[in-house]
């Protein structure tokens, strides 16, 4: 069965040529890149902490983060939101979440609005910004960054995973 309606790519495809000449770099025949990092909590962090996960090459699109935390204590009112460290008004991936870490693994995953582990979640899933989802990294915009806010722990590892093209 043919379709009647064609995505943008599909559409500039079907004009003729391979794609090459008419699509930009990143949106068709991309190979997805994966920045993995981590980060150490230390007895002192402060309550509110924003810590860099990643920095994009200007011009690649994000196309998703995974972020897992494992603390030895449960946490409980904590904030989470993710945004670029540059913007001024933080948490244009996902908004401020408020989640209550009842065990001691958590993962996030974005864009399909996972929160998984023995987490409750107030705010859900749905804070995660579909604007974010393929924006573009600008030469003023391209680091990602993990914002924790009203987190107690003296020790734990956040590790995250943040996938573009």
């Amino acid at each position: 069965m043919a379709s009647a309606y064609f995505a943008s790519n599909v559409t500039k495809l079907n004009a003729g040529g391979s794609g090459d000449n008419y699509i930009s770099d990143g949106q068709i025949k991309s190979v997805e890149k994966i920045w993995l990092d981590s980060y150490s909590f230390v007895a002192g962090n402060p309550t509110k902490t924003t810590i860099d996960i990643a920095q994009l090459p200007a011009g690649r699109k994000l196309v998703g983060v995974d972020v897992m935390i494992a603390t030895t204590t449960s946490q409980t009112n904590g904030t989470l939101s993710l945004g670029w460290s540059e913007d001024a008004s933080f948490g244009t991936i996902m908004a401020p979440v408020t989640i209550t870490h009842n065990g001691t693994l958590s993962t996030i995953s974005l864009p399909t609005g996972g929160i998984l582990g023995n987490v409750v979640t107030i705010g859900g899933p749905d804070a995660f910004k579909i604007g974010a989802f393929q924006e573009e990294a600008t030469g003023t915009k391209t680091t990602i960054a993990l914002q924790i806010n009203n987190w107690t722990m003296t020790n734990g590892t956040i590790k995250t995973k943040v996938r573009y093209v």
